[in-house]
């Protein structure tokens, strides 16, 4: 046995097999041993003795290392091994593997269901040649939209209304990511007022107060700095717009900021205050040299019966006018309140408004509409208000269980309170100014931080000219948001 074994390493070495100053791949090693065995020269014990020493002269197999993104330049449009495509994934969101880029999808649908009681003379009120209908049903808000982070240093977002079977732009920007704030450009909500910059995906009611939708302000394309700091909030910014684009029409423009702080802020307990202003100079159509008339409007709190309670008529020959807000909130566990004072100055072109108007005008060269809120919740269940004081408005409820048959968690109980007035009784035109006392009782069911259920029970009063009447209105809205 001996001498045969010797003999085969021998024959194995003569072909290369064994001592060759290069190793031979092992698909060559066994098909010489194949060729041994079937020759008689070798027996399967011995070529797998030979296997076993030749496979332990190979010498070790290199390891090459894989270049990263950052050690190769490289053409993006061309498929590069180098550049691993591994990413993060998470719930309509998808990172990066270095964590600097980010993609992600949101969307909303906000249904309602509406039913009111008003009194004989509330067409009178809101100027309204037909009786109102009794009930009605509204998807209020249908949004989709993308938004997310480049290198690190850059945010945008892009977001669409898909409501009332028509396309309106939301939010569309590209912004600069600093130390501690951000410099945007693109059409998004002017900085003005805590309960208008709060998402109506956060806001208590179904609706916003009769005072903050009233004169609220717009989103418009423009520029704005904001900061971003733990515990106060600025911002400023430039914006045009102010109309439907019309290529005979010279758009407005406004300068608007908004400065609040949180001087007390302990974990769910705090303190907000804080202040707006935003002047509008407004659009002129150069065909008339007439300025465009200018809206002011808020509803019965909700939308699916809309009746126009303030703003029915629009305003003419405004020239400029400047808002003004003053806010305060606080919150201790469970409990939080809100209130905004919004005042709006109007400043008249007398020559364009007796042409718009003739006999019609008001003889006052500026007026002023003004309106309040107070509002105050209570978590049931224990949860708090989501106070943001770096961007000084609210932010999602998250239930401390959500609602689960099968776990036994009911999700959050809110039950909450408000109080508003919106005062536009003067007006343009004499006799089409009103005003509008609100009061709303809500009680939301927060199934999970996605799915809110909200209830409202509202009674009014409203006035116009000589006429006044009340109403109770009930609505419901269903939402969800991804």
């Amino acid at each position: 046995m001996k001498t045969t074994t010797s003999l085969a390493v021998a024959v194995a070495a003569a072909l290369g097999i064994a001592a060759a100053p290069q190793a031979v791949a092992s698909s060559e090693t066994d098909r010489l041993l194949e060729i041994l065995i079937s020759k008689g020269i070798l027996t399967e014990n011995e070529a797998a003795v030979v296997r076993a020493e030749a496979e332990a002269d190979e010498p070790p197999v290199a390891q090459v290392e894989t270049p990263t993104r950052d050690d190769v330049l490289y053409d993006p449009t061309l498929p590069i091994r180098d550049d691993r495509p591994a990413v993060q994934v998470r719930r309509f969101v998808v990172d990066s593997e270095d964590g600097a880029d980010r993609f992600a999808i949101r969307g909303r649908f906000q249904f309602d269901v509406e039913r009111a009681d008003f009194g004989s003379d509330i067409q009178n009120v809101a100027r309204q040649g037909n009786e109102f209908p009794s009930y009605g049903t509204r998807f209020r808000r249908l949004r989709l939209g993308a938004l997310g982070v480049m290198l690190n240093d850059w945010e945008w977002q892009l977001e669409v209304d898909f409501a009332d079977n028509e396309v309106d732009l939301a939010n569309a920007y590209i912004a600069c990511l600093m130390p501690h704030g951000r410099l945007a450009v693109g059409h998004f909500k002017e900085p003005f007022g805590m309960e208008y910059a709060t998402s109506s995906r956060r806001i208590t009611f179904i609706e916003r107060s009769a005072a903050s939708d009233a004169y609220k302000v717009n989103r418009e394309p423009g520029i704005m700095y904001e900061t971003i700091q733990p515990n106060w909030y600025g911002a400023f910014g430039v914006f045009g717009g102010g109309t439907v684009f019309d290529r005979d029409i010279e758009e407005g423009w406004a300068l608007s900021g908004r400065l609040t702080a949180a001087p007390f802020l302990d974990g769910t307990n705090y303190i907000h205050v804080g202040g707006a202003v935003n002047q509008r100079r407004n659009a002129v159509n150069k065909s008339t040299n007439l300025y465009e008339p200018v809206r002011l409007r808020t509803r019965e709190g909700a939308r699916a019966i809309d009746a126009r309670l303030i703003g029915r008529d629009d305003l003419e020959g405004v020239q400029k006018f400047t808002r003004y807000g003053l806010e305060l909130a606080a919150g201790m566990g469970p409990w939080s309140m809100q209130s905004e004072y919004i005042w709006v100055d109007i400043d008249l072109n007398r020559d364009a408004l007796d042409r718009a108007l003739g006999a019609n005008a008001t003889t006052d060269n500026s007026l002023t509409q003004k309106g309040w809120y107070v509002q105050t919740s209570y978590f049931l269940t224990g949860e708090h208000s989501n106070y943001r004081a770096f961007s000084g408005d609210f932010g999602r409820v998250m239930p401390n269980r959500n609602f689960s048959l099968r776990e036994g968690g009911w999700g959050a109980w809110e039950m909450a309170l408000r109080y508003s007035v919106a005062d536009s009784l003067e007006h343009t035109r004499p006799g089409r100014g009103q005003k509008l006392e609100h009061w709303t009782a809500g009680l939301n069911w927060y199934l999970n931080p996605e799915t809110i259920f909200k209830f409202n029970l509202m009674y009014l009063e409203g006035e116009r000219d000589v006429f006044k009447d009340d109403g109770w209105v009930y609505a419901a809205r269903f939402q969800y948001e991804f």
